[in-house]
Order: structure tokens, then C-alpha cells, then sequence
């Protein structure tokens, strides 16, 4: 039976939440710098040391910047980006933000022969089943994601929760976390590009008017949950025609004399 969690908010996230919601009031033109610490802490209701986490959360994510002895400044132009690289989000979210529909094929889910390589990723025992589900999100009809992804037989239980999860279009982290109670909260990614025709068994779901030659951002990861286990690992080939991702970076560069 799917395990059923409260989905409650930590006292850092619904303090980021409240800062947001202050940030979205102020007349930044005039004015973009936060209250102090102590006063955030008063307005809504936590400790300091919660909204120190929760501000060292939004610096992290490039939505305010934290000037030693001067305080904190909302980056006024973080606020229009609309899909950041990091913290990543959910495709179907993705392409919302991006100003489109989202839509979604279910591809295979399937039982396959192990491949050792993600099973050693992904910390698997010798007698676990390896699985594959293949996904396509689609925006406003055209093709803009296609994902694969691998995780162990141990995380779906019984094979009524395979049949299940067979029927599941929404997001496999939250079928894992309905399931189990796992939560997935950060993963490790590598970067590169791939042509969509490179892409074995892709245009198996997608005729060639939908499918054009185009190039793809390609991301390989796995997932952990917050204590550190590897849960997923990840093949998304996304069509950055439609998602442009953004982000801030802070320069870390050796200034000479």
C-alpha cells in the first residue's frame, strides 16, 4: 500500500516562502535591501537561526546577496528569471514557467538486464531488479524533454505498485516519496550536448515532423535523498528552445596584485 506522508514545510522553507512574499511587496527601485535578521525573525515568527538558513537558501539560489556588515540585497534581476539551472525543478514545471502547456507520453517502464555500471551508482544489492522508464514532455504539443530513468525494483515493492507505477504520468520523485516517504533533495550532474538523432529509440515515440534534427542539452545524474542514498539515476535530453535555463554565479577568480 503507497505510504502517505503530511507534505508539511520545514521552518526554513516557510520562512523562504515568507520572504519571497515580502521581497514580491517591495518597490525595488527605490529600495533593495532586506530588514535585519532580528526583524525578519519578528515578522514571521521564527528564530534567527531559521531565517539566517532560509536567506543562506535564497543567496544560494542567486535571489538575494549577503554583503559582510553591510546585510542582505534582493538581486533585482534574479526575479525575472523564470527556470533556474539550480535548485532544478520538475519539467512539467519547467515548461510552465516557460509560458507553454505541458503535456506528457508515457514511454516504456520496463524490468531490464542489470547494468552494472548504474547498479554499483546506484548502491543496488545483487538480487535487485534494475528498471527503466522512459518519459516525453511535451510543450504546447512540441517536443521538449525526453527522460530515462533507472532505479532499483526496491523502491516500487510488490508487483501490484509496478502496475501501479506502470500508469503513473506524473513526477517519479513523487511517486517515490507516496511510496516510501523518500524525498529526493539534490543530485550530481554532468553536462554535455547531444543531436536528437543520436538518441537510441527516441523517434520510436515521436513522428519525424515532431522530431526534427535539432541539438539537446544532456544531463546524466543521480538523486540522493537527504541522507545521502541514491535513489534515480537520470538521462534527460531537454530542448532548450523551449526551456532556457538561467542562473547566477558567484566569480571565484585569483585576483592578482
Amino acid at each position: 500500500m503507497p505510504y502517505h506522508k503530511q507534505n508539511t514545510l520545514t521552518l526554513s522553507n516557510r520562512a523562504k516562502l515568507e520572504i519571497r512574499k515580502y521581497i514580491s511587496t517591495m518597490n525595488l527601485e527605490e529600495n533593495h535591501k532586506l530588514p535585519r535578521e532580528e526583524r525578519l525573525a519578528e515578522m514571521i515568527g521564527v528564530s534567527r537561526i531559521t531565517i539566517r538558513q532560509a536567506l543562506n537558501d535564497l543567496a544560494a539560489e542567486g535571489i538575494v546577496s549577503r554583503r559582510q556588515g553591510k546585510g542582505t540585497f534582493v538581486n533585482k534581476d534574479s526575479l525575472n528569471i523564470k527556470v533556474r539551472f539550480n535548485p532544478s525543478m520538475e519539467f512539467s514545471q519547467a515548461i510552465r514557467k516557460s509560458g507553454y502547456k505541458p503535456s506528457v507520453i508515457l514511454g516504456d517502464i520496463k524490468k531490464i538486464p542489470r547494468d552494472e555500471n548504474i547498479c554499483s551508482l546506484l548502491h543496488m544489492g545483487t538480487e535487485d531488479v534494475l528498471i527503466l522508464a522512459e518519459k516525453i514532455f511535451l510543450a504546447d504539443g512540441r517536443f521538449c524533454v525526453f527522460c530515462r530513468d533507472y532505479f532499483s525494483s526496491a523502491q516500487l515493492g510488490d508487483a501490484g505498485s509496478f502496475l501501479e507505477f506502470s500508469r503513473y504520468d506524473d513526477s517519479v520523485f513523487q511517486y517515490m516519496y507516496q511510496s516510501s516517504g523518500k524525498k529526493c533533495e539534490w543530485d550530481i550532474v554532468e553536462i554535455d550536448t547531444i543531436l536528437s538523432s543520436e538518441i537510441e529509440g527516441l523517434s520510436g515515440y515521436l513522428d519525424q515532423n515532431r522530431l526534427q534534427e535539432m541539438p539537446l542539452l544532456y544531463l546524466k545524474g543521480v538523486s540522493y535523498t537527504s541522507d545521502d542514498v541514491p535513489v534515480l539515476y537520470a538521462n534527460e535530453y531537454i530542448n532548450t528552445q523551449i526551456i532556457k535555463y538561467n542562473m547566477i554565479r558567484k566569480k571565484n577568480i585569483a585576483y592578482l596584485p
